[in-house]
């Protein structure tokens, strides 16, 4: 095929591809406000109030895909494409917005630095998650490939970061607080995990449509 590789998306599927746009601008604007919160700490109750409003913003974007695609004859992507990848970015959101609730849930006194490493790490994976479902229509195959390419990298850091974190936790002698911030540290590495699960649909999206 020459040309755009997606250059067959037609007119009536841009609503399809401008609200899976929309739920992974929501996603970014979650994962900065975790970012942001982590490094301005006594922030995290007032912004913990946005996250919950965008996390259920970000339900309803899924659930809107979902009623879209079912009333949808033909699909710019196949359905269980466009349905796995909505259902893997509402996940990489409800852990990012699990990762304060619990911080607040847990009376974290203060974050660390592998906390604010971890969250860093997730929001540029969640910038490439948004680069690549902004570029679905247009993108090159090998672009897409690249985008999700540099999630999993980001979130084999994290991988490494939440190695160290759980080692280092176990050097104190306080038992409430390790378990405390060993579920903080879990959740985070969730929203990692699960950003790498978009980064595996992306690639076979990629792959896919040629």
């Amino acid at each position: 095929m020459k040309g755009d590789w997606l250059s067959w998306v037609r007119a009536n599927d841009a609503e399809i591809m401008t609200m899976l746009e929309k739920q992974a601008s929501n996603l970014v604007k979650a994962a900065t406000i975790l970012a942001e919160s982590i490094s301005n700490y006594n922030t995290l109750n007032d912004k913990n109030a946005i996250l919950k409003d965008l996390e259920h913003q970000g339900d309803q974007f899924t659930h809107e895909i979902f009623t879209i695609i079912d009333k949808t004859f033909v699909t710019p992507l196949d359905k269980e494409d466009i349905s796995e990848l909505t259902s893997t970015i509402d996940q990489v959101l409800d852990a990012t917005y699990g990762t304060s609730d619990r911080m607040i849930l847990f009376k974290i006194q203060k974050s660390s630095s592998y906390m604010q490493e971890l969250s860093d790490l997730l929001l540029k994976a969640c910038n490439e998650i948004h680069n690549a479902v902004k570029g679905l229509p247009k993108a090159k195959r090998e672009d897409l490939v690249q985008y999700s390419k540099a999630i999993s990298r980001y979130e084999h850091e994290g991988d490494n970061i939440y190695r160290i974190a759980i080692a280092d936790l176990f050097d104190t002698d306080n038992a409430i607080e390790i378990i405390k911030s060993k579920e903080v540290y879990e959740t985070l590495e969730s929203a990692l995990d699960r950003s790498r699960d978009v980064a595996d649909v992306i690639e076979d999206i990629a792959l896919k449509y040629r």
